[in-house]
């Protein structure tokens, strides 16, 4: 592979580790010299000074040498524009990458100084990351307030981004898949009810059975192509209408409706993930129709948005968590000027891997709280991190949020918080797309079970390992009062899986389960 497309793959994210090498004189690919103390603490202050101009520093120790070698380190250094300069001329990929500020024009460090960096992290890095602790509550076996139960509606790969449940009377489950790229409607027993072809892959989806807002991705593997899309279905005289509202989008996972101006129309608050082009907008809707856009940070990384309140003044505010390099949670506060201030809340380092955002009040105090989980390991060939997991920040009032509780959780992705077992309280649901499957199992899906003030019970059901857990939902399925949990598999992710399971799945792994909650049913009914 000649060098203008090695750095194509490089910078699309596709370089595994023989093709990570940037050039033949890159500092990452050199053999290093004895690293002498000076040289290692001018490494430190350089990484200081240069990784931080863009986000915050990461620790050697977020990640092994070996992924620091082959994976991160020469990334950045074709991002800080060490790259030979005629592939600035001759290659369409640098061109478009120079367009949208994402390399360099020219080095912003020397060659001797990057290589100072990178013997740094090569010298500091641990040979293998930390596992997650052992001291964290085992996961055991057993869920007393779920049944579990397969639906019938499945594909020939599952590849399900989209579970969402509308509420009724009757409710229906939504299910989005990227294999087909179709929408299937079950009943609250999960059979199919009707089929939809929106011709876009779905991922989030806010309304009822008869009108519903859908986002669809576009791509669900990492693409630069705006095939992303927001529209409204709406049945009419007994027909599904689709209203086509915006399109042309990087890739988008989730889109809001709230009126954010005052003026009686709602407004649209759109997450575009993209990949190395995204953003987060809202775009007004205007009087004659249609919409005019409002950026509210030109980043990568957006993965959805809370929208209320936050700060008392009687407008809705926007919170949004991001991932990628602007990894945090920003409060965008309304000025009630049809503008917004944007007040960072919580910054954490590139490799923390944000993957998803929920609000609840989980201390009772009348503030919302913010569950999170980080857990995102798909990026390129990566070790597990004892950093990801779920955490709950307790909101200490003054839009101050203080971590307050962390269960580490190899790749966790999503989590929900409702009163699952109705005494009161709230408990969590969480699953993980990137668990340790050889030795932790268990930690594809774990509900905590409230038994304290920040105290929970983790335990799963043993159909856990049936599929490769992505997205998620809670709801009243049935119409008996309490909250079902739905999952949806993916079994064509990024990163290896025993073959052994994916060979399970391919031939009859279900695309969606069904936790069925029996808290609302007689004893005798219950398993």
């Amino acid at each position: 592979m000649n060098r203008i497309l090695r750095v194509a793959f490089l910078l699309a994210g596709l370089a595994g580790p023989a093709r990570a090498e940037v050039a033949s004189r890159s500092a990452a690919a050199a053999p290093l010299p004895a690293a002498a103390t000076d040289r290692l603490e001018a490494g430190r202050r350089l990484a200081q000074v240069h990784c931080g101009v863009c986000h915050l520093v990461p620790a050697p120790a977020l990640a092994d040498r070996r992924t620091w070698w082959e994976q991160i380190l020469p990334r950045m250094k074709v991002r800080v524009g060490l790259y030979p300069p005629e592939m600035a001329a001759e290659s369409d990929e640098i061109q478009f990458f120079l367009k949208h500020g994402l390399v360099a024009p020219k080095p912003l460090l020397t060659e001797e100084e990057f290589a100072a960096i990178a013997a740094w992290y090569r010298a500091e890095a641990p040979e293998r990351t930390p596992p997650q602790p052992d001291a964290r509550p085992a996961i055991g076996v057993g869920l007393r307030h779920f049944r579990f139960e397969p639906a019938r509606q499945r594909t020939a790969v599952p590849s399900t981004t989209l579970v969402k449940i509308l509420p009724g009377p009757p409710a229906r489950l939504l299910v989005g898949d990227d294999f087909t790229r179709t929408l299937a409607m079950l009943d609250g027993g999960g059979r199919l009810v009707e089929a939809l072809s929106p011709g876009n892959t779905p991922v989030a989806a806010y309304g009822g059975p008869e009108r519903f807002l859908l986002t669809a991705i576009g791509s669900f593997q990492p693409s630069q192509l705006l095939h992303g899309a927001v529209t409204r279905w709406e049945r009419l005289a007994g027909a599904w209408s689709p209203q086509l509202l915006l399109t042309n989008l990087p890739r988008t996972t989730d889109a809001q409706e709230a009126d954010l101006n005052g003026d009686g129309r709602p407004d649209l608050v759109v997450s575009m993930f993209g990949n190395f082009i995204g953003r987060l907008s809202w775009f007004e809707a205007l009087p004659a129709g249609g919409y005019r856009e409002h950026r509210l940070l030109d980043k990568p990384g957006c993965i959805r948005t809370d929208i209320r309140d936050w700060d008392g003044d009687g407008r809705p505010d926007i919170l949004a968590l991001f991932a990628q390099d602007t990894e945090g949670l920003f409060l965008f506060q309304n000025d009630g000027r049809g503008g917004f201030i944007t007040r960072p809340l919580l910054r954490r380092h590139p490799l923390f891997g944000h993957s998803w955002l929920e609000v609840a009040d989980v201390d009772g105090d009348g503030r919302p709280d913010l569950i999170v989980t980080n857990g995102d390991n798909g990026e390129y060939p990566s070790p597990l991190k004892n950093y990801h997991g779920v955490r709950i920040y307790l909101n200490r009032g003054g839009l101050r949020f203080e971590e307050a509780w962390f269960y580490p959780l190899n790749g966790a992705f999503r989590v929900l918080a409702r009163d699952f077992d109705l005494d009161g309280d709230l408990d969590l649901a969480v699953l993980s797309f990137f668990p340790d499957y050889d030795a932790q199992p268990r930690e594809s899906f774990v509900y905590f079970e409230r038994t304290g003030p920040l105290e929970f019970r983790p335990a799963t059901f043993p159909e856990c390992i049936t599929g490769r857990w992505l997205v998620m939902d809670a709801g009243d399925l049935d119409g008996d009062g309490d909250e079902d949990l739905v999952l949806g598999s993916y079994i064509k992710g990024p990163s290896p899986v025993p073959a052994f399971l994916m060979e399970a799945w391919e031939k009859k792994g279900p695309s969606v389960v069904i936790l069925r909650n029996t808290s609302r049913e007689p004893p005798e009914a219950a398993p």
